[in-house]
């Protein structure tokens, strides 16, 4: 029994020894974590990732859906500043497109200093298989009288056939009432230019009465004639695009075919 208690107590006092020891040797280390706290530090770790690793995709999640809002109205704001430039774009191109007719009318109208004329706004257009009209906002206060033309840069629109004070009604070449003397500016060769209702959607019109020896070829231009007519001579029509025998042998018939938009007719001079 002794010799038990003996040893016990010298086992107790290697065991003290040894713990002071450590904790003498973790108290002058150079900072280096003792057995404890590195074993304590190894099993924590993982832990403590893993929480970390939550906590970054759960403030990201949250941190989306508040700001999800504040992205919805920056996109709708954005939105709404492309409409207004998409809006801005096309009302420039508008504006230029204007500026490029009224500058292709004045430079006809110089190009013609025979010729009286001046501008016009078209107000209406009227159009079907058998009647193809426009009205302008100039009328016999202005000066405007029944036969004068009406022009564009592309060739002639018509003649004034009804005025009023402020407004006159224009009868479009390709209309079926319509008949104009015309010359061939190549050839000589003389004819009528008449509407055609099969014709004119297309813009075309037809060139009666050619004589049977007559030299026209498709693509010769087309003008008003000087002879018999009570328009002014000169005026560009449009071009040939088919030429065929008459049924009685002794005459040619040609279509002409108008570079005139009649469909999309806005600024145009009128004037004799």
């Amino acid at each position: 029994m002794r010799k038990f208690s003996k040893n016990f107590y010298i086992r107790l006092a290697v065991i003290s020894a040894l713990v002071l020891i450590v904790m003498a040797v973790s108290t002058l280390s150079d900072g280096r974590a003792d057995i404890v706290t590195n074993v304590a530090n190894m099993v924590i770790q993982p832990a403590t990732k893993g929480v970390s690793f939550v906590y970054d995709k759960l403030s990201g999640v949250v941190d989306s859906f508040v700001r999800a809002g504040s992205y919805a109205e920056e996109n709708e704001l954005l939105k709404a500043r492309i409409a207004i430039l998409e809006n801005d774009y096309s009302d420039i191109e508008a504006y230029k497109a204007e500026n490029e007719r009224l500058l292709s009318l004045l430079n006809m109208k110089s190009s013609m200093p025979q010729l009286n004329l001046q501008g016009a706004s078209v107000i209406s257009i009227e159009a079907d298989n058998w009647y193809n009209v426009i009205t302008i906002d100039k009328g016999s206060g202005m000066g405007v009288k029944v036969n004068d033309v009406v022009l564009t840069a592309q060739g002639l629109v018509g003649t004034v056939y009804e005025v009023g004070t402020t407004w006159a009604k224009v009868r479009e070449i390709v209309d079926m009432s319509s008949s104009i003397s015309v010359v061939c500016g190549r050839t000589g060769d003389r004819g009528v230019l008449e509407g055609d209702f099969r014709l004119a959607q297309r813009g075309r019109c037809k060139l009666n009465y050619l004589p049977k020896n007559s030299k026209v070829v498709i693509g010769d231009r087309i003008e008003i004639s000087d002879t018999g007519s009570i328009y002014p001579q000169g005026v560009y029509v449009g071009k040939i695009v088919e030429i065929y025998d008459d049924d009685d042998g002794l005459t040619l018939t040609a279509i002409v075919e108008s570079e005139v938009n009649f469909n999309s007719l806005s600024e145009v001079l009128v004037g004799s």
